[in-house]
């Protein structure tokens, strides 16, 4: 089968495609630029170049696809214009599915992010819990906004689209610097990571990569279209997590609380000498304020409707330290 996706050198999507393209699958990695998906190439992926807002582009690429996965979108930590998040995110998932339309593609994924769900105040987050909180950034509102611009796609164009919303993920990285999740135990095993952002007790959801692959691939062939499902995997407080960190790697350090209000400031400090520098910050208080809270969430509608089997947290912190030792 020929399948298209964006977004197909981040992450998740180098992983999405390793399985598609183990499977048999003909692959077609639309790029920004070719230099980008060059890594791609040795696995028989046919990139093609194509900007995410340029619907002609979009529907000549997609043109013989049965399916597509959407992955691309405006993630970074900070932006210029709050604007870029909403154009790229929302206006960008249009002009994609209008062209996905237009070429015939019968079925469509798209990744949303468990942050749209918000953190769970009031009880753990499911698919069917309204946000407790206003959105804490621009990426967040811009991905909701996204997710509506699918669901009109499903009512008013008829289409097949399923929304998929991954939490934390983490796990080996095929190339590139990892991000997140995985950037932070790579940095713990190199010894260069002692830090317990906001405080032990702070509880999050971490999924492996595997699993994450694994929900998108499900969902394409057995999700309704119109629903998101959650790709969530195992609840932690960041005291478990590091402790099973700890466990896994045979490395144990002394870590140190930062607490939420030191956080903020030094996001401020940053912030300020970034702009004088003219850099892009790599901390918010944005992002800050989303630590002072729990994001417990629930995998069971990925698991009952769509078969989803989630992989044991300290298997795949295992796994993920194992790749980076001696790096």
């Amino acid at each position: 089968m020929k399948i298209a996706i964006t977004g197909g050198t981040g992450f998740i999507g180098s992983h999405l495609i390793k399985s598609l393209i183990d499977d048999g699958h003909q692959v077609v990695a639309l790029v920004r630029n070719r230099q980008r998906g060059e890594k791609l190439e040795p696995w028989g992926v046919e990139l093609v170049e194509a900007n995410l807002l340029d619907e002609k582009q979009l529907t000549r690429a997609f043109e013989g696809c049965e399916q597509l996965y959407h992955m691309a979108a405006c993630a970074s930590v900070w932006e210029r214009k709050s604007e870029t998040y909403f154009e790229v995110n929302a206006h960008g998932t249009d002009l994609v599915l209008r062209a996905a339309k237009s070429a015939g593609v019968q079925r469509v994924v798209v990744t949303s992010s468990g942050g749209v769900f918000g953190p769970s105040v009031s009880r753990m987050v499911s698919e069917s819990k309204p946000r407790d909180l206003n959105y804490f950034n621009a990426y967040e509102a811009s991905k909701a906004a996204s997710d509506l611009v699918a669901l009109r796609h499903v009512l008013e164009e008829k289409m097949h689209v399923v929304l998929v919303s991954p939490t934390r993920v983490f796990g080996p990285y095929l190339w590139g610097e990892p991000a997140s999740v995985s950037l932070m135990i790579k940095r713990y095993i190199n010894g260069n990571w002692r830090l317990i952002p906001g405080g032990r007790h702070w509880k999050g959801n971490y999924v492996d990569v595997q699993d994450v692959v694994q929900g998108h691939r499900l969902a394409m062939d057995h999700g309704a279209a119109g629903s998101n499902y959650l790709l969530a995997g195992h609840n932690k407080s960041y005291g478990e997590f590091f402790d099973a960190l700890a466990n896994v790697s045979g490395q144990s350090h002394r870590m140190v609380v930062a607490p939420i209000w030191l956080q903020m400031g030094f996001a401020r400090i940053h912030a300020a000498l970034a702009k004088l520098r003219g850099k892009r910050p790599d901390l918010t208080t944005e992002w800050v304020r989303r630590g002072n809270y729990h994001w417990e969430v629930s995998p069971e509608k990925a698991i009952r409707e769509l078969g989803l089997q989630l992989t044991p947290f300290e298997e795949s912190l295992r796994r993920t330290a194992d790749s980076f030792k001696g790096q």
